[in-house]
């Protein structure tokens, strides 16, 4: 892994290890988050994707994407943060590697937070507290 990735990957995303079969985590990866008061506007299953492509040596993995509508409001109304919207709806990632590992994928809201203030440091705040809670029991501490 080169070192820019390294580095993207500390600030922004964090990637943790299941402690279920694939499509036990995935099924409660939609449950939880349910539970954490995201709503599900819809999934990505990405294997699929790619076969469908003629690309057919891709493990399997699907976007679980969540959305949080009050605190997507609370930072697109400001004209300064509209390019935010990139980040919305944000995914949570339930994959296989290569060598068989389950494993989930989400963004760094906590530490990205650090970076703003006001609404907006507030928003990732609570979108951490609620992709926690969505992961909570099912990975490794």
């Amino acid at each position: 892994m080169s070192m820019s990735m390294g580095m993207m990957k500390m600030v922004m995303m964090q990637e943790h290890v299941a402690l279920q079969d694939f499509d036990t985590t995935l099924a409660k990866v939609r449950e939880q988050a349910l539970d954490a008061g995201w709503f599900i506007p819809f999934e990505f299953e990405l294997q699929e994707h790619y076969i469908d492509h003629g690309l057919e040596d891709m493990t399997r993995c699907v976007n679980v994407y969540l959305c949080y509508p009050e605190g997507g409001y609370a930072i697109s109304k400001d004209d300064r943060f509209k390019a935010m919207f990139v980040m919305m709806p944000t995914a949570m990632s339930v994959y296989e590697n290569s060598r068989g590992e389950v494993r989930i994928a989400r963004m760094r809201f906590g530490t990205m937070a650090t970076m703003f203030s006001g609404d907006v440091s507030k928003t990732l705040k609570e979108g951490e507290r609620r992709l926690q809670a969505t992961i909570e029991g099912l990975v490794e501490a």
